[in-house]
Order: structure tokens, then C-alpha cells, then sequence
């Protein structure tokens, strides 16, 4: 087991849940960035959506803190048990991949967008090159069709130009070839993702009946319609712009400290060493984040909890409701076994209210909890980057530095005699 300040790493563990697109009200930039966003709130959409929502635990926590709630009908407690407060974002739109690059540590560098319209000749030009069969399966549209067995197109559910998705037949194509052309695709752009998932059980007839082409000049593929979001998921997420060594789970990792990262932090954060669970339906991952918690007396347990965000990409706030209940009752079992020199860090990485353009994200601040046992409950304010939170979770084991953000002040376990 590694050193940090020269003592033994005994008794730091430090859990970290992401709860994707639980927004907390647009960023102060959405009208130049993300007109359509005004008015997006998806924590108050969702409140106001389920009257009798049960997450006790999280408003105890002090999640209450960061929207009215007593109009909702929900009550607050004055004295929440964690520190609260606002995660802005730095990096640009809305997206998983690039809000989990910034909670780890490393705001990602600006990508140049780019759409299938853009992109898809010189794609083309390069698989063919390579040896592959590429079709153009339907007129009209940008997408391409490999070896009849994968379909390339924008991602709908980003901001236009930002991700390119490659959806997969795996009962067709290896998964391991699929990301060789995926690859191959990614040197052809330098949009934010190129995103290569798919799954058994479907076929590209199924895939091409989910094909969108919308006025905005987008051209792709439904991809929570698709249905490939299950335990049986397969997912590569190919990055631009990020250093995964100056993030938080590798300099716990490089410690020595074990890291395991669970749900969809598995698909979109690289660690070398980390245990890892990519699991989808929100029990599992819970249940996954309780047995990591109980059997490590050390390390780092990051956790994203997924569907949260595909219930907002279907317009559902009454599952994303649900989904915050289960959410909620295993919190409960969580607080109920930490320790004075536990940490745990709970947030989001962008929103997706129900109520503004289902299907796409939405630029949201996002909420900051942070609790330690028995450490006085603070307003911890307006965070300027969700790097702050890497950079925390690294000082807290007293290790290295992020390589952005600010650490928020709290107490160091490494200092626990």
C-alpha cells in the first residue's frame, strides 16, 4: 500500500456518486451558449413532477438547499448534515464525457465540432482505404453503414457536431473490430467523443429504424431507442483533449490506493489499475457502490448513475423520480457506515430537464455535497469548475495535484492518527 505525506494510507476511503444530469438551474452563459436551455431547472422539473418523492436522505444532505422546495412540498432541514453548494461548468456544452473529465481533475480542451455532413467523405475515404465495405444506407442522410455491421453518425444527444457515435451490431462484428474502425474514425476528427457502443440481440435493420435526420443538419441514430443501454452494454469512449494521468482516480491509482469505478464512470474515466464495474440499471450500480465501500478499508469507489439521464432524455420525470428514490435509500445505508475519516462527494455533470427539449441535454449548474462524519455542514457557494471536486478528492488522500481545479477546504484523513 502506498504513502502520502509520509503515513501509511489506513482508513481513507472516499466515495464519489455521480449523478448524471441532476441539474440545479441553466448556466449564466446559456444564453450565448445554449439559447434553448432558458428556463431549464431538472432538479426543480423533477420535484415538481413527483409531489411525493421520498429522497429524505439527499435533502438532509442538503440537497434541499439548492432549490425551493417548501413550495413543492417538500420539506428541508435548516442543519444539513453535508456541506452544499454550485458546480459551475468550464467545459463547453453539455456532455457525460467531458463533465466526468472535468469532476476528475482535467478541464478538456475545446474541440473543433464537426458533423457527419462535414466529416462523413473523408471517413468514408478513410475506411475504404483501410479495406472495409462502407455504404450510405439511407438517402438523405449523412450516416454510414461499415461492413454491414456498424452505423456512423452524429450523436444525438449532445449539441450538434460535438460527439460522433458508431452503434453496433456485436451478434455481426467483434466488439475488438469495431473499435479498430472506430479508431480509425477518431483520427479523422476532432470532435469531443467518438463513442463506440453496441450490444447483442440487434440487428442494423432495428438500428436504422431508430436513424434521425434533423433541421439543425444533424444526422444519426436514437440511441436510448436503440435499446442497447443494459447490462449486456459494450462502450469505448474516445477521448480529445484529456490527460488521464493528471486526474484524480489515476493519482490514487499511481498511490498505490485501490480505485473502482462503477456504472457509467467505468466507460468514461481511463485508469490504470482500477477495478472495473460499467454497469447501467441504478440498483446494481448502488448495490456495486456498497460492496465496494464495505470490503476496501481504503480508496477511492466513483460512481455514475446513469439512467437518471436517460429518463430525462426521454421526457419521464416521474422515472427520474424513481430512479432518485433507489438513489436514495441506499445513501441511507452508506452514511450509516462511514466513519470519521470517510469521505463522500456527491454531484452531477450537466443537466437534462424533462420539461426542455427531451432528448438533448441541458447546460446546467450542477449540485456539490460534501460530507465527512461529524465535520459542521458549510455553504461551500459557487464553484467556478467541477475540478474542483478532483482536486479535492486528490488533496483529501494527500497526494499530488489535478491538473486543474482548487481544492475545497476540508479535513484530511491522511492526518487521522
Amino acid at each position: 500500500m502506498g504513502t502520502a505525506c509520509g503515513k501509511v494510507l489506513v482508513s481513507m476511503r472516499a466515495v464519489l456518486l455521480v449523478i448524471d444530469a441532476l441539474g440545479v438551474g441553466v448556466m449564466p452563459d446559456f444564453a450565448q451558449e445554449r439559447p434553448l436551455d432558458a428556463g431549464a431547472h431538472t432538479l426543480r422539473s423533477v420535484l415538481q413532477a413527483n409531489s411525493d418523492l421520498k429522497i429524505n436522505t439527499l435533502l438532509r444532505l442538503g440537497l434541499g438547499k439548492l432549490v425551493e422546495t417548501s413550495s413543492l412540498g417538500h420539506t428541508i432541514s435548516d442543519q444539513p448534515l453535508a456541506s452544499y453548494g454550485i458546480c459551475q461548468l468550464a467545459y463547453p456544452g453539455a456532455d457525460s464525457f467531458l463533465g466526468h473529465q472535468e469532476i476528475m481533475g482535467t478541464i478538456p480542451k475545446p474541440p473543433v465540432k464537426t458533423l457527419m455532413s462535414e466529416a462523413s467523405p473523408h471517413i468514408e475515404q478513410r475506411l475504404v482505404e483501410a479495406g472495409y465495405r462502407v455504404w450510405r444506407p439511407l438517402p438523405g442522410t449523412d450516416l454510414l453503414l461499415v461492413e454491414e455491421a456498424l452505423v456512423i453518425g452524429d450523436n444525438l444527444e449532445a449539441d450538434p457536431g460535438l460527439n460522433i457515435n458508431l452503434t453496433v451490431a456485436t451478434d455481426i462484428i467483434d466488439f475488438a473490430e469495431a473499435l479498430r474502425i472506430g479508431r480509425i474514425v477518431r483520427q479523422c476528427v476532432l470532435v469531443s467523443r467518438v463513442i463506440v457502443f453496441g450490444g447483442p440481440g440487434i440487428d442494423i435493420a432495428h438500428i436504422l429504424r431508430h436513424a434521425h435526420q434533423y433541421p439543425n443538419g444533424q444526422s444519426g441514430i436514437d440511441s436510448p431507442g436503440v435499446g442497447v443501454y443494459n447490462e449486456n452494454l459494450l462502450v469505448q469512449h474516445l477521448g480529445y483533449g484529456v490527460d488521464p494521468d493528471q486526474q484524480a482516480a489515476s493519482i490514487v491509482a499511481k498511490a498505490g490506493l485501490p480505485v473502482t469505478l462503477i456504472g457509467k464512470m467505468a466507460d468514461l474515466i481511463s485508469c490504470r489499475g482500477a477495478k472495473k464495474d460499467p454497469l447501467v440499471p441504478t440498483p446494481a450500480v448502488m448495490q456495486a457502490v456498497l460492496e465496494a465501500f464495505r470490503s476496501e478499508q481504503a480508496g477511492l469507489v466513483a460512481a455514475t448513475v446513469q439512467e437518471t439521464d436517460l429518463a430525462g432524455h426521454t421526457g419521464d420525470a416521474a422515472r427520474f423520480g424513481a430512479l432518485l428514490e433507489t438513489v436514495d435509500r441506499s445513501l441511507a445505508e452508506v452514511l450509516a457506515e462511514t466513519n470519521a475519516s470517510d469521505l463522500l462527494i456527491i454531484c452531477a455533470d450537466h443537466g437534462n430537464d424533462p420539461n426542455v427539449h427531451p432528448g438533448q441535454h441541458t447546460r446546467e449548474q450542477v449540485p456539490l455535497l460534501v460530507y465527512q462524519k461529524g465535520q459542521p455542514a458549510v455553504d461551500l457557494g459557487t464553484r467556478p469548475t467541477l475540478a474542483d471536486i478532483g482536486a479535492t478528492l486528490s488533496r483529501y488522500f494527500g497526494l499530488g495535484s489535478t491538473q486543474d481545479g482548487t481544492p475545497i477546504s476540508i479535513r484530511n484523513a491522511a492526518h487521522v492518527e
